[in-house]
């Protein structure tokens, strides 16, 4: 690493008061989310490693950040990685992005004509489209924990293959509610794995299939046991955080649970029992652009009231059951107007391929362009 010389060393200490006035009175999860974001947002500290000819006064105003928010450089440096990895893959698949977006806001326009509009009716005719199979080419669906893509911002496109976990369905839920200009975020979190930690008392009429097979299931008990303290920090499930009206709740489509926040790291079941312990900051390291209405903040304030009822949730549910499956005609209209876009998504991953292939041919592009 190059020496600093004394005048580096006094615009580094300068720069560094200045942005302690930016963090003065934060708690520790806040310092971090701020330094979080303001990395993730600015195009000179996204993707650090690749600055080009700018990159010392960068480095520069990136260590004056992490010291005037004392984070530790290790998670900010991911940060800054993480912005700029995802943003290539996604530029490897950018026609299935326009495909995409045109799923999502083909049923954005289903909604308004079901006249739905608050988050909780669109989270649950998303769930009751997930599962009868609106979102995929095969118009089935099954939760598999084998032979998923793993596309960094785009784990959605396995539930467009028939198939997906949690964090395909969360990342695909916080996608239609800002197509329908709601705000939402994923969120990684930690359920307990006892028996009996976790119970419902009220499911809605919703069929969910599962194709887990025997090896996939063993493989990741195995890994949850080896990175224990891994799932810790990361979690071991994904939820998708909305909020409506200036109140925070979460939704698993997974589970179909709905769940109201306790405080910044805790979320109660509505319609059971148990609780989840919500991972804010872990989640936005490994995706750093995955909160853009800066809801994460209001999490972190930790004075969050119950948003929602047992009663609200399940009414709001039965109603929904019985409208979606009232106009089926149009649901069926409205999947046979994105039909083609699924093909086309199909298709293309497909010919590109999951994580490892993907990765290859982004290596093998920079390598003809470089």
């Amino acid at each position: 690493m190059e020496e600093k010389t004394p005048k580096d060393k006094d615009e580094l200490n300068e720069r560094e008061e200045e942005l302690k006035q930016e963090f003065k009175d934060l708690s520790k999860e806040q310092r971090e989310l701020l330094a979080y974001r303001k990395i993730a947002e600015s195009e000179k500290l996204r993707g650090l490693s690749q600055s080009g000819e700018n990159q010392k006064e960068n480095l520069k105003e990136f260590q004056s950040l992490v010291k005037a928010a004392d984070i530790g450089f290790l998670k900010p440096l991911i940060v800054s990685a993480m912005s700029d990895y995802k943003s290539q893959f996604q530029d490897i698949y950018k026609e299935s992005l326009v495909h995409y977006n045109h799923i999502l806001e083909n049923y954005g326009k289903l909604a308004k004509e079901l006249k739905l509009d608050s988050s909780l009716d669109l989270s649950h005719l998303f769930t009751y489209m997930l599962w009868n199979g609106y979102f995929s080419v095969t118009k089935e669906h099954s939760y598999q924990l084998q032979n998923r893509l793993l596309l960094p911002g785009m784990f959605s496109f396995d539930v467009i293959k028939g198939r997906g976990v949690c964090l395909a369905y969360a990342e695909l839920l916080n996608n239609y509610l800002s197509v329908c200009n709601k705000n939402s975020s994923v969120l990684c979190c930690q359920i307990p794995t006892g028996k009996d930690a976790i119970s419902f008392d009220y499911r809605p009429e919703i069929k969910r299939n599962e194709d887990s097979n025997m090896s996939s299931k063993f493989f990741s008990s195995l890994m949850s046991l080896f990175l224990g303290g891994l799932s810790d920090k990361f979690g071991n499930h994904a939820i998708t955080l909305v909020e409506e009206d200036g109140e925070l709740y979460a939704y698993d489509p997974t589970n179909l649970f709905a769940l109201n926040i306790e405080d910044s790291s805790t979320a109660s079941i509505i319609n059971g029992k148990g609780n989840f312990k919500l991972n804010p900051l872990a989640t936005f390291i490994t995706d750093p652009d995955t909160d853009p209405n800066h809801i994460y903040e209001k999490l972190l304030l930790g004075n969050n009231e119950p948003a929602l009822t047992r009663k609200e949730f399940i009414f709001s549910f039965e109603n929904l059951i019985e409208l979606a499956n009232g106009n089926i005609s149009l649901l069926d209209d409205a999947y046979a107007n994105i039909y083609s876009d699924l093909v086309f998504i199909d298709k293309q991953t497909d010919e590109i391929g999951g994580y490892i292939k993907a990765l290859r041919k982004i290596r093998n592009d920079s390598k003809k362009n470089s």
